[in-house]
């Protein structure tokens, strides 16, 4: 099978827009389904990747990996309740061959804590490696480049 052209953006944006939707709406078991088994998901602030310092905030190699976050989060993690909006902008996609493609796009997270007060929680660059398996389209690869070193609170839900 074959993703090109008008298809693979389609496919591509419809991809981003379920994970912004399983992590705004607290369906974050559903978030590791997203990725192939074999993944990297990582979050690193873009002063450490600009010094070339690999220290990440985050980093799971594996979809077993990112289930247990959600498991930890869900069981362990004792943290403010919150809750995320995420606007994603400024999508560009470069294929790598007929099954894979590297992406880059713009984030910006919107936090709402129990309260109602609201704050920019993070913003910075998402750059993917989006690959398709079995006829479904997930990231391989999704490293966020958070803008600031700056987090007010526990890291605990994806960016």
């Amino acid at each position: 099978m074959d993703i090109e052209g008008d298809k693979l953006r389609r496919q591509i944006e419809a991809l981003h827009t379920r994970y912004i939707h399983v992590i705004d709406d607290d369906r974050l078991e559903e978030w590791p389904d997203l990725f192939t088994e074999k993944c990297l998901y990582r979050i690193i602030t873009r002063e450490n990747l600009d010094q070339g310092m690999p220290l990440a905030l985050m980093e799971c190699h594996s979809r077993g990996m990112l289930q247990d976050r959600v498991t930890g989060l869900r069981r362990i993690n004792v943290y403010e309740p919150q809750r995320y909006s995420h606007q994603v902008s400024g999508l560009e996609i470069e294929r790598i061959d007929e099954r894979s493609a590297k992406c880059r796009s713009n984030y910006l997270v919107i936090r709402t804590v129990a309260e109602g007060a609201m704050s920019i929680f993070s913003a910075g660059v998402y750059l993917d490696k989006i690959v398709l398996e079995a006829g479904v389209v997930r990231f391989e690869e999704r490293v966020v480049i958070a803008d600031s070193r700056r987090i007010d609170t526990l890291l605990v839900i994806p960016l």
